[in-house]
């Protein structure tokens, strides 16, 4: 069947459910006897209708050739801001939006009108691109709604099968049962003709680095799928392959210089896991002209696991004995010290579970946070190690995507994706490129706001790919050490040039490209830097172990580097890397001791990691209850299920600038004056969002109206006191400060004294 027939099949589908009038307000029938005909024909587009405002001005077809980005078809049915309705509120109904297979063909058709021949991109190469379309604000230009391109994707773990929401157009991190589990998060690949140069004054890479006019970039220049309608001449089929790799348990051993249990095989799982040894790690499912990259969802985001041990000729859980006299800890976690920015093993390394084997050989996972209750028993415990700490595996791993394109020269080069199988995204309507950019524009210096590093996104890195990965297309290396612009986000050439909207604007869409990851830093997110004899390169493999391990580090210490995942700098108490990114206390848990639990006002629950957030209480004289760091363990929270991305999921970019905007106005009114967020020794303890302070009994004044928020902060004495429960400390306060943050400014009060205003 020809494309065109697809098309019509689609349309046909659509037309009933809203499609069809929606496009007949440009003057688009999409139920027209020659559809091919009324696809080509220019048309008066109305671009003051709801979801059309950022569509090209260039635009004036449904269907552009070879330009997925000024056709109206594909926009309207691409974009996350259309939807079939009279009011273009989403509809709940699936089935009301085409499915990605339907938007595959209709990028296929977009393509195939353009009737190219190969010998129409001389020096082309075969190239896997990541890519994805975007609103304007998000576009590489950000100039108008178009498709973003990278040879990197960012998929991540989860629990439940993906789930896709039409309405969306894109995968949701939370399940479609109406559970709190995580969906994996998958990312779409396409095969591409692509174009090798340095960027002219035209290309789009988004957010160009220093030196990237000397740097090679892969621009793609034709999609490539299946059939006789993409080149003249040529009839193609197209076969996905995958391979991937997790061997952060064996790096501990061989570059972190653990000694290996004795009856343990360091090069069989779960050592070292890849897509030959395992079908555990991902799958791939082609779509028609690209493919999905879909991790596995396992029950748990971490467990333990199993070899057979050859001494003792026993399936025992993997482990490790904890060096004696252990002097290498950040708060309980075992370090793996780096040489320089590189990480060869996992920098953090779980050792608060231990595992205990009886004669007859039966076994017993302990958890130490749980059965030593004394504090200084727990850490002279760690100190003295010489016990066996049990091993633990999450699935994050990386690799690459490649393509045979079948009927074209086996002459043409071809040049795999660059994949990452990654953390959770608790902020998946956040990017670290809207936060990097409100940073750069907003704060004086980089220091300013965030303690611990900055949101560097992975697309602005340039390192080159794990240079071990194999190519299962080829059985050679994947990825070249030379090749420095994998991470980069590259789009297609602007016809008419206008200014970039670089408003950050409401977010719909979840992102697997690289502008919604962390760059490499430590403790680390997404993926680090390792070394060799020969340089420097990205890799899984530094990330700690399990992945919470360092997840709780960097949330801890003010979201460290990722700056776009969660700031639990206050749950834990942290006044040396303050808050700098609020989570609100629904966020961060509800304590069973919390104030507003006691009075029956909310029920406690655990936050998104499992913990429970600070709140103030009279215990001989006003204190700040926190969370022991030392005890807090993602991986025990991880095992009984309690990190949870639904307390975030919904949270963007513009209301965590707010969040991060009202606290820098606090900071520099409260005492001493003209403080700085990164440095201030205020301590976070409530925070609240207000809807509108007009229906507070409690506002500081009766002008005050409209949303805000509610922060109260704590000058503590810097000695922790222990509670009864080991979990939790105290600090003793010295003075409370009261913030009623609106829109037009801030009503301080330090303890009872009265309220003092100072505008934005």
């Amino acid at each position: 069947m020809a494309l065109i027939d697809h098309v019509k099949q689609i349309c046909n589908r659509l037309a009933p459910l809203g499609w069809r009038n929606l496009f007949l307000q440009h003057g688009l029938d999409i139920t027209a006897n020659d559809l091919s005909q009324e696809l080509s024909k220019t048309l008066t587009i109305n671009r003051t209708l709801n979801g059309f405002e950022d569509f090209s001005q260039d635009g004036s077809r449904a269907i552009e050739p070879a330009s997925p980005g000024l056709s109206l078809l594909y926009h309207g049915l691409a974009s996350a801001l259309v939807h079939p309705t009279p009011n273009n509120q989403p509809s709940a109904n699936a089935d009301d939006y085409p499915t990605l297979e339907e938007l595959d063909i209709i990028e296929n058709y977009i393509y195939s009108v353009a009737n190219r021949q190969l010998s129409d991109f001389p020096n082309a190469v075969i190239a896997v691109f990541a890519y994805q379309y975007r609103q304007a604000p998000r576009s590489p230009h950000r100039v108008h709604a178009d498709m973003a391109y990278s040879r990197t994707g960012v998929a991540r773990i989860g629990t439940v099968p993906a789930n896709y929401d039409a309405s969306r157009r894109s995968f949701w991190v939370e399940a479609n049962d109406g559970s709190e589990n995580p969906a994996v998060l998958p990312a779409r690949y396409g095969a591409f003709l692509a174009i090798e140069r340095f960027p002219s004054a035209t290309d789009m890479v988004l957010d160009q680095r220093p030196n990237d006019a000397l740097r090679n970039f892969l621009f793609p220049v034709h999609k490539l799928f299946p059939g006789n309608e993409c080149l003249e001449g040529l009839d193609l089929s197209l076969d996905w392959f995958e391979y991937h790799i997790n061997e952060k348990l064996r790096k501990i051993h061989t570059a972190g210089n653990i000694p290996l249990f004795p009856g343990f095989d360091l090069n069989q799982p779960p050592f070292v896991i890849d897509s030959n040894n395992s079908n555990g790690l991902v799958r791939i499912q082609g779509l028609n002209g690209s493919a999905l990259l879909i991790p596995i969802e396992h029950p748990t985001i971490v467990r333990t696991a199993t070899q057979r041990n050859a001494n003792t000729g026993r399936d025992e859980i993997v482990r490790f004995r904890v060096p004696v006299n252990n002097q290498n800890l950040f708060w309980t976690s075992y370090i793996i010290p780096s040489v320089g920015n590189a990480r060869l093993a996992p920098e953090y390394v779980n050792i608060r579970h231990e595992v205990v084997t009886s004669p007859k050989g039966q076994q017993t996972l302990v958890d130490l946070n749980q059965s030593i209750l004394d504090e200084d028993e727990f850490r002279e415990k760690l100190v003295q190690g010489d016990y066996e700490a049990a091993h633990f595996i999450d699935d994050t791993c990386d690799g690459c995507v490649s393509v045979r394109v079948n009927g074209l020269s086996s002459s043409v080069d071809n040049y795999p994706a660059y994949s990452l199988v990654t953390a959770l995204d608790f902020f998946p309507l956040a990017d670290q490129s809207d936060i990097e950019r409100w940073r750069s524009e907003t704060v004086i210096s980089l220091g300013e706001h965030f303690a611990q590093g900055s949101p560097d996104p992975l697309s602005n890195g340039r390192f080159a790919a794990n240079p071990n990965i194999q190519n299962p297309l080829t059985s050679s290396l994947a990825f070249s050490r030379t090749d420095l612009t994998l991470t980069a986000i590259v789009g297609t050439r602007l016809l008419t040039p206008i200014s970039p909207n670089n408003n950050i604007s409401a977010n719909l869409l979840t992102s697997f490209l690289p502008d919604a990851a962390a760059n490499i830093f430590q403790p680390g997110w997404d993926v680090s830097l390792s070394r060799d004899s020969e340089g420097t390169f990205y890799a899984a493999y530094g990330l700690g172990s399990p992945f919470p391990e360092d997840a709780k580090l960097c949330a801890a210490l003010n979201s460290f580097w990722p700056a776009v995942a969660p700031d639990a700098a206050r749950t834990f108490g942290v006044i040396f890397s303050p808050t700098a990114m609020p989570m609100l206390d629904q966020e961060l848990g509800y304590h069973p001791n919390h104030p507003k639990v006691r009075s029956g006002e909310v029920e406690s629950v655990s936050g998104w990691d499992g913990e429970f957030g600070p709140f103030f209480e009279q215990v001989n004289g006003l204190q700040v209850n926190f969370a022991n760091p030392n005890r807090s363990d993602y991986v025990s929270n991880s095992l009984a299920g309690l990190i949870r991305v639904n307390p975030l999921a919904m949270v963007d970019s513009i209301e965590l600038i707010e969040r991060m905007e009202a606290l820098r106005l606090c900071i520099r009114t409260l005492p001493p004056n003209n403080d700085i967020v990164s440095s201030t020794e205020l301590l976070l303890v409530v925070a609240e969002k207000v809807n509108d302070w007009s229906n507070r009994s409690d506002r500081a004044d009766s002008s005050m109206t409209g949303p805000g928020y509610l922060y109260e902060f704590a000058d503590v004495e810097r000695r922790t006191r222990p509670t009864r429960d080991v979990r939790r400390n105290r600090y003793r306060v010295l003075s409370r400060f009261t913030c009623q943050i609106t829109q037009q400014g801030l009503f301080w009060q330090q303890n009872q004294d009265p309220f003092t205003f100072q505008s934005r």
